[in-house]
């Protein structure tokens, strides 16, 4: 039994404890002290950092943009149709709207608003050349005005149209708030 009040040292446990102090401080120090200057150039990983911790500011001007690439040269192209046509009968499509276009490559979207007076199911098609996207949905009998939205991507050779057109399948129709938006993109990039 070992006497009260008197503590014994081993060599160990003086080599453990100087051990651990050396390893708590020499960390804490390599976190306040250590700098780029002294990280060996393309010795750091992206597993060395912190995600989100390095932003376009933190880099080099021109680093994050390309110097090779082309600018983007989009323009837009627009039909658009506030009222029409009204008590377009059932059966058959019915066109709402067209957009001539020049040459090239679009990203086109499209949208129509269906209202009728009966339950009923509404069906709009956009084309463009060979493209086409076609969007369908049941009608409410109170002349609530339904969206139908279609999208598509279509390059046209030559000059072409795009078409929207719509309809039931039991009674008439009215059509209001159409849309035909075409974007002509740049087929490719440096």
């Amino acid at each position: 039994m070992r006497p009260k009040g008197r503590v014994t040292l081993s060599f160990t446990n003086v080599l453990v404890t100087i051990a651990l102090f050396a390893a708590l401080s020499g960390t804490s120090y390599a976190a306040l002290r250590v700098t780029g200057k002294q990280i060996k150039d393309e010795t750091i990983t992206s597993s060395d950092l912190k995600n989100f911790g390095i932003g376009k500011t933190d880099l080099g001007k021109g680093l994050l943009e390309s110097q090779k690439a082309t600018p983007l040269n989009s323009i837009g192209y627009q039909a658009e149709r506030d009222a029409g046509p009204t008590n377009a009968p059932n059966g058959d499509y019915v066109g709402v709207a067209t957009l001539v276009l020049p040459p090239g490559p679009y990203v086109i979207t499209a949208k129509a608003n269906l209202a009728v007076d009966q339950l009923d199911a509404g069906k709009c098609l956009l084309q463009a050349g060979a493209g086409s996207d076609s969007a369908s949905r049941g009608l409410r009998s109170n002349g609530t005005p339904e969206a139908l939205n279609m999208q598509l991507a279509y390059t046209f050779n030559a000059q072409g149209a795009v078409t929207l057109a719509c309809k039931t399948t039991d009674g008439p129709f009215s059509v209001s708030d159409s849309k035909i938006l075409a974007v002509k993109v740049d087929a490719e990039q440096g």
